[in-house]
Formats: C-alpha cells, sequence, structure tokens
C-alpha cells in the first residue's frame, strides 16, 4: 500500500509558481504520515546519505553530485582555478549538452533557475511510472524545497552570493 492519500491531497507543484508550503510545514505533516522505514529514507535524502538508502535516494544524490561537479569545474575553469580541488569524486563521463549551455550562462540568476529546472525534470521524469509511492513523496518534498528556496531570492541576492563563493574559493588557492 502506497501513499495515495497523502499525494493525492498534496497542492500541485510548478516550477513556475510559489511554493505551495513551508519546508517545515511539508516535514510536519510527512512526520505524521510516513512510516518509520519511510521516515528513515527521508532523513538520507535530507543528509545526503546513501549507506541504507534507496535506489531512489541514492540516484538522486548522484545526480546533484554529477550535476555540481559539472557546474563547479566550469566555474574552476572560468577562473583559473584547479577543478579537482573543488569536485567530489569524479566528474561524469558524459554531460547533457543542456547542462552544458547552462553552466556557461552568465546571468546568475536564470542560470540557478535553469539548474533547479534541470533537478525538477529529473524528478517528473523519475517518477512519472510510478504513482502514490515513497518515491512520489521525496521527489514532492524535493521539489517544494527548490520552490521555497526561490521565495527569499532576487537577481542581485544571487550575484552577491555566488560573488562571494568564488572569491572564497580564489582565497583558498592562495594560501
Amino acid at each position: 500500500m502506497g501513499y495515495e492519500y497523502l499525494i493525492a491531497g498534496l497542492p500541485d507543484l510548478s516550477l513556475n509558481s510559489a511554493a505551495p508550503m513551508s519546508v517545515e510545514a511539508l516535514e510536519a505533516l510527512l512526520d505524521e504520515t510516513l512510516r518509520d522505514k519511510d521516515k528513515e529514507q527521508l532523513a538520507k535524502l535530507k543528509m545526503h546519505r546513501t549507506q541504507g538508502a534507496s535506489a531512489f535516494v541514492r540516484d538522486w544524490i548522484a545526480f546533484n553530485r554529477d550535476l555540481n561537479n559539472v557546474l563547479t569545474a566550469e566555474v574552476c575553469r572560468k577562473h583559473g582555478l584547479k577543478v579537482e580541488k573543488y569536485i567530489i569524486g569524479e566528474l561524469p563521463d558524459e554531460v547533457e549538452p543542456e547542462v552544458k549551455a547552462v553552466s556557461k550562462m552568465d546571468d546568475l540568476y536564470e542560470r540557478e533557475r535553469r539548474i533547479d529546472a534541470i533537478r525538477f525534470a529529473w524528478l517528473e521524469e523519475r517518477t512519472r511510472m510510478v504513482n502514490f509511492s515513497l518515491e512520489n513523496v521525496l521527489a514532492y518534498y524535493l521539489m517544494n524545497k527548490m520552490l521555497n528556496r526561490w521565495t527569499p531570492l532576487t537577481a542581485e541576492k544571487g550575484e552577491a552570493v555566488f560573488r562571494e563563493m568564488v572569491a572564497d574559493m580564489k582565497k583558498d588557492v592562495r594560501l
């Protein structure tokens, strides 16, 4: 038995709209609703732990790591930094053309929006053929969390955070 009633009762998500609920409200709902073993999977997802994690959680963590590595490598190359120092594991052998295109975008706000669109698409594709499962619940959690991240952000704030990160990376290189 899955999570038919939970999923049917959740508001729809769209990348172009505001989050329908806070992350805290969704976590409280999931804490009341999920079975204990499924709460463990949510915890592993939140902590990025693969040991004992479901295939969905492991695949999400790997997908996100590879996506972040590709994007990080591009920033490093652009600013003359050693790629190996800033990536986790290995760079993927094949990179989707869309990811390459996004990594080269100059508009930081739009780039972040497109990165989340790639993540959203992965989650939607991954859960397309499963209904009312824990995978659907976890994907919903991740999508809602992404939407919540955009609530306080503006293009200017995003640019400032990014510039600060690059400055920190450059500072580490000079040491």
